[in-house]
């Protein structure tokens, strides 16, 4: 009987799950087929800013593609906590061979809260010049366009804040191609989804414009000082105070480093647990999304049986074909094409996550570990608990 019950649960979820990629699906059709109005606007001057913790993979040519923006006066503020940060002379070099471009580059120690980001870019917005700012990630890579796409929707004022999809620019390792396919062939799916039924109420550190007076609306930065997801809690103030967040059609790209498998995990950990203290119910959620582990397990509990086998094969079919029209044909994702083979195992390996995450409140992050609060807040871990080295940001 309870054997039954489990099978019956687990088909139910299932199909749950192929329901959810078959809209996936929808949605990223109604995504990437619309006609975006021209809102490209009056080309006012715009501030760049971007937090450095440490040199990042391939990071010249990442901030490089900053320095030769077609948009007519634009600077780049980079910031670090450390004078000493192995980020510096590849600022120093940028700068030297971008005489043309303004920029510049604010060390500052200073503490605003227990997010180190969030505070390095609060000593930096002393030296931001324009009231409209793009926030990027320091791993992001960008096409010569960039700003004037994301800049153009905040020539509405019903529009606080413009975010954008990314993919992966490179996969140097195992454990960086394991992240890469998820971000187009699953995270992204998720993210199309919420747009389609609710709209988005969160922002991604991929690409965060708005302006110096959305943001001071909120409360600044100090509204999001304490938090671990800090990009999401931006656009969620933004969004909560009456604001439009815009999802753009263009993508960029995130220059990832090597991470292997260890590093991966410790990363998807991360985000799984703050995830789940934060938004529990929404996380719980998640399980009908998992289509390829809940077949597998039917097809586990119901003795490889004609229907289970079946209902597994019909399943992989339609998560793969999610998989590559999102990531492949939408998202041009060209590592996912040649990895897409490991989307069967970053899916189980998701699953694995997400029923791991149930336990503990703690993560690393930047090399020091946090406990997580139901608020979404983090607190420093007391002293003498075990830290990782070299725990990738």
């Amino acid at each position: 009987m309870i054997i039954a019950a489990i099978k019956l649960v687990l088909v139910v979820c299932t199909l749950a799950a192929d329901a959810f990629y078959l809209l996936a699906i929808f949605a990223g059709f109604r995504f990437f087929s619309r006609q975006e109005p021209d809102q490209e606007g009056e080309l006012l001057p715009a501030s760049i800013m971007v937090p450095l913790y440490g040199a990042d993979f391939k990071g010249y040519q990442n901030y490089a593609r900053l320095c030769q923006q077609d948009y007519p006066e634009y600077q780049i503020v980079f910031g670090v906590r450390d004078a000493l940060d192995s980020s510096v002379p590849i600022v120093q070099k940028l700068i030297e061979d971008f005489p043309e471009r303004d920029i510049t580059l604010v060390v500052s120690d200073k503490m605003l809260g227990q997010n180190l980001k969030v505070g390095n870019l609060q000593n930096m917005l002393a030296s931001v010049k324009h009231e409209r700012i793009v926030i990027l990630d320091s791993d992001i890579r960008v096409s010569q366009d960039h700003l004037r796409k994301v800049l153009g929707p905040l020539s509405s004022n019903q529009v606080g804040l413009v975010t954008c999809l990314y993919r992966a620019a490179g996969a140097p390792d195992f454990g960086a191609r394991l992240e890469a396919v998820g971000i187009t062939a699953e995270f992204a799916a998720g993210v199309l989804m919420a747009w389609m039924l609710e709209g988005v109420k969160f922002a991604l550190g991929s690409t965060m414009a708005t302006t110096r007076t959305r943001l001071e609306a909120i409360g600044g930065f100090h509204a999001l000082a304490d938090y671990l997801a800090d990009d999401f809690m931006l656009g969620y103030l933004i969004a909560k105070d009456g604001y439009e967040i815009r999802l753009s059609d263009h993508v960029v790209e995130t220059a990832m480093h090597p991470v292997g498998l260890r590093g991966m995990l410790r990363h998807q950990m991360r985000w799984a647990r703050s995830t789940r203290i934060s938004r529990p119910l929404g996380y719980l959620g998640l399980i009908l999304t998992y289509g390829t582990a809940l077949a597998l397990l039917n097809v586990a509990i119901g003795g490889a049986s004609t229907f289970s086998l079946g209902l597994f094969a019909l399943t992989l079919v339609i998560r793969l074909m999610m998989g590559w029209l999102i990531g492949v044909h939408w998202l041009k994702d060209k590592i996912l094409l040649r990895n897409f083979w490991l989307v069967p195992a970053r899916d189980l390996l998701s699953f694995l996550i997400w029923c791991l995450s149930w336990v503990g409140n703690k993560v690393e992050w930047r090399g020091q570990l946090f406990e997580v609060q139901s608020s979404g807040k983090m607190i420093q871990a007391p002293r003498g608990e075990r830290l990782t080295k070299n725990a990738p940001s």
